[in-house]
Formats: C-alpha cells, structure tokens, sequence
C-alpha cells in the first residue's frame, strides 16, 4: 500500500515547496502561506506546523532547508522563524520552538500568560543530527554537523561539530579537525578549551588572490561562505593585489558576518604570481587551497572536500580533478603517477590543496615565481618530500569564463610547463615521463585552448605561439603534422 501525501493543492499554499520534497498526510499545519519547504525534504507523518505570528511581511517563518528528513512526530512552533539548514536529521518526537509562554503569574492559566518572545530565532546547521525526543527552545543556534543526543533539552548555542546531552544539554565531545577524532569533554572548562584550541588551529585556510574582480569576488565569496559559514575549521583569505574598484567593499560586506574571512591589501600591484605566492604562506591551516577569484564553489561541495582533506590528511597534495566528475577518490604516489594523473592541470590553481607542513619544507618555494606556474613547482618539491597525493573527481566549480589575460599563452604553456617538468628531470622524473606528457598535454589541453582562443577572437596574447611550439616541439615525430594543424586554425579565423 502506498504512502499518501499531501495534495499539490495543499503544498500549492505554502511559502515555497521544493521540488521532489514529500510530507505523508496525517499531520497538522497552520498557516501554509508562512512555511517554507526546500527540495528533497521528507517529512513522516503525525507532524506539527504552527506558526504564531500571521504576519505575510514576514513570511517564511518556518524553513526546512534541502534534504532534511523527520521521522514521525516532529512538532515546530514559531513566533518569529525556525530555521533549518540542509540536510538535517530528526528524530522521532522531537519539539522545537524560538519561543515559551510566560508562567509568572499564579492563577492564570500558562496559556494565557503571554509568549517569552516574538523576536527569537532557532537556526540548526547544516548536517546536524537531533535525536528522538529532543526539545529545543529560545533563541539559538546549533552549528554544522552537530549532534543533539536522545532525550536532550537544548536552551543554548552548540558550536559546529560537537555532540550534546542532557537537560539541559551540555557539550560531551568536540570534533578535533586535525585528528580527525571525536574527543570526549567532562566540563564546560576542558569543551571551552578544547573549542578555543580549534579556533586557533584551522583545517583549511582558502587563499583567495584577487585584482580589481570586485563582482566576481562577490559571488566567489557568497559560494564559499554560504557553504562554510563561521566554520572553525576553515578561514578564508583574501589577498587584495592593491585593486581601484570596489574589492574592499565586497570584502567589508562579508567581514561584517564571518569572522573567519581575513583581508590584506597590497601597498602596490606586485603582480599575479607574487600575490599568489604571498597569499598561500599566509594561510595558518593544516592545508592550504588556493582560491582562483572567478571560479565558483558549487553547492554543496565544499564541506565534503573538507571530509575528503580530513580523510587523507597525509597526502601532501590533493589536486581537484574538475574534468572527470565521476566522483572517485584515490591516492597515489610519486612524480611520474602525478605528472600521469595532472599533466597540465597542476597549473589550475584552484583545483590545488596543499599541505601546509610539507609546503613550509620546500627550501626555495619563489624558483620560478615569475613563471605563472610556480605553484606547479611548489607541488612537484612537495612530492619529493612527501610523494603521497590524493586525486578529486569531481566537477566542483563553475567559472566566469574571463579570458586568459596578463600573460602570453605560448609562453606559459611552453616554456614554463616544460621548463619546470625538465627542472625535475633526475629528480623523479625521467625524459620518457616528460616526453609521454608532453605530447598529452598538447592534444588534450593546450591546442584545444588555443582553438577556443582564436575561434573565440579572445583578447588572450598568442604573439609567437607557433614559433614556440617549434622551439619546444620540433624533434617530436608528430612535429610536421601538427604544425600544420595549428597554421590551419589560425588561418581559419581569418
């Protein structure tokens, strides 16, 4: 038999009612027109909706984020809004409320006393856990990843990624983001040290080099703080290469709610590479990832890129494979395996996480600083110390689409690359390794950009591009005919 569900008449009336998101018939709901329900949301019956405040201004006032997902006797009481992230989990029975009535007055009925509060606000964060039989009540906030234990009263905030019990709930372990363990706490003084300690040591710092990109900024920084928040493990950094448009105004907006996002302005324009090297050793976490300022976060990737980091937090390098999105997860190790595995690639700097450890270790981090690959390099002497590294599939970015501009594209992808390959030749790497990649790199990656840059009349620098190829490439067997491959598009653009 079939689980009947709500009529789309009825979820017609609600605020917003997501797509593929089910509630079982069976339970109650006042107000509709005040109630927002995300995508993929399922709700089991003998449920409880009220809200107390019919205000249309100030509509919704309940807000169950994507993915969230009750079993049977959820009750939500709102004067002013309950607010539920993404993909929350709820127990059975559980009783959430930003409000309570007034019991002052003996001899008139509780009911009839009044509300504590119309102005207080419930928020539970993303992937948090409320057990069965849980009661949450006031004004407060339960961070990402939390974990409220069956049969607990929550009266007060519970920081990201901690597990509470009790009643009144207090804090019984704390998420250690270094060791990846769940450590027990016996007092609020060893929680409150232990939270203070992660504070100050961050998994992952995402530094973030920008010049005079202040809307692609903006939405940069809402992708990535939006999934983060005032995430303890993560900071975020913006290095500002001394811009005149209205960077320091996207970035003040954003201070002004996350206190984890950093900002420091250079005196004068030191150039991309050096900005990019400047930003990556400000970086105080256990990892750092390099943040292109017009590639975009995707929804929903970033806390599981954290867990990845997490996961394989002995690699020395992970690198975010953003052209396979097959989602496999692997590791392997060495020079060749990772030249194999990234090819020209290694130079995408936001598909680069590092360790920072292993970074601090490289004895000359600057050697080809003016090279635009430098963190190409960077990652190879990485890989000499430590050789275990971890490949991301997964397509987790979307991209302004600026063109290529402040270099010119034969140099980098020529000289550069083939430069700092040769630059390790006896250092893990051998000539049949560089070889092999050179002929991949230029089929797979550098003559379709070139393609697109001249089919596209991009504004990129090309001037001698074919002389290039030729100085890099002509002892090659497949030299002619490619040659004349590469004439024939730039004579197609006419």
């Amino acid at each position: 038999m079939s689980t009947p569900y709500l009529h789309a008449d009825f979820t017609a009336r609600f605020h917003y009612y997501g797509e593929n998101s089910k509630m079982e018939e069976g339970g109650q709901i006042f107000c509709p027109e005040g109630i927002s329900i995300g995508n993929n949301v399922s709700i089991q019956a003998h449920y409880w909706f009220n809200i107390i405040s019919q205000d249309p201004q100030k509509y919704p006032r309940i807000i169950l984020g994507d993915g969230c997902k009750s079993s049977p006797g959820l009750i939500i009481s709102a004067a002013n809004r309950v607010e539920l992230g993404p993909h929350v989990e709820i127990g059975s029975n559980v009783f959430i409320s930003d409000t309570d009535h007034h019991y002052r007055h003996v001899g008139i009925p509780v009911l009839s006393q009044g509300l504590t509060s119309q102005s207080d606000h419930v928020y539970i964060g993303e992937g948090a856990c409320l057990g069965d039989s849980t009661v949450i009540i006031g004004n407060l906030h339960i961070g990402k990843g939390s974990v409220v234990r069956p049969h607990s009263l929550v009266e007060q905030d519970v920081p990201d990624y901690c597990v509470v019990e009790g009643s009144p709930a207090r804090i019984i372990q704390v998420y250690e983001p270094v060791s990846g363990i769940w450590e027990d706490v016996s007092s609020e003084e060893e929680a409150e040290q232990r939270l203070l300690a992660r504070r100050q040591q961050k998994l992952l710092s995402i530094c973030l080099p920008t010049y005079n990109r202040a809307a692609n900024l903006d939405l940069c920084l809402q992708a990535i703080l939006s999934q983060v928040g005032n995430n303890d493990k993560v900071e975020v950094i913006v290095s500002d290469n001394a811009s005149t448009d209205g960077t320091p105004q996207v970035v003040d907006k954003y201070r002004a709610q996350y206190e984890n996002l950093r900002y420091t302005r250079n005196d004068e324009n030191i150039g991309a590479d050096r900005n990019i090297f400047r930003v990556m050793f400000q970086g105080t976490g256990t990892f750092i990832k390099l943040q292109g300022d017009d590639d975009f976060q995707v929804e929903g990737t970033l806390l599981p890129l954290l867990d990845t980091i997490e996961r394989h937090a002995d690699c020395g390098v992970l690198h975010v494979n953003v052209h396979n999105n097959d989602g496999r997860i692997y590791v392997k190790e060495g020079l060749p395996a990772f030249l194999a595995e990234t090819s020209i690639m290694s130079t995408f700097i936001t598909g680069t996480v590092l360790r920072r450890e292993d970074l601090l270790k490289v004895d000359t981090p600057d050697r080809f600083l003016d090279s635009s690959f430098n963190q190409m390099y960077i990652q190879y002497c990485i890989l000499q110390r430590n050789p275990r590294f971890c490949i991301i599939n997964r397509s987790m970015y979307q991209f302004a689409a600026n063109e290529p501009s402040g270099y010119n594209f034969g140099n980098v992808v020529f000289r550069s690359y083939q430069t700092i390959l040769s630059y390790f030749l006896g250092k893990g790497l051998t000539m049949q390794d560089i070889r092999f990649d050179k002929r991949q790199a230029l089929f797979n990656k550098i003559i379709p950009w070139y393609h697109g840059i001249i089919s596209y009349r991009m504004t990129t620098n090309t001037e001698g591009f074919e002389d290039l190829f030729i100085q890099y490439y002509q002892d090659e067997p497949y030299f002619e005919s490619t040659l004349q491959f590469i004439r024939s598009i730039r004579a197609s653009s006419g």
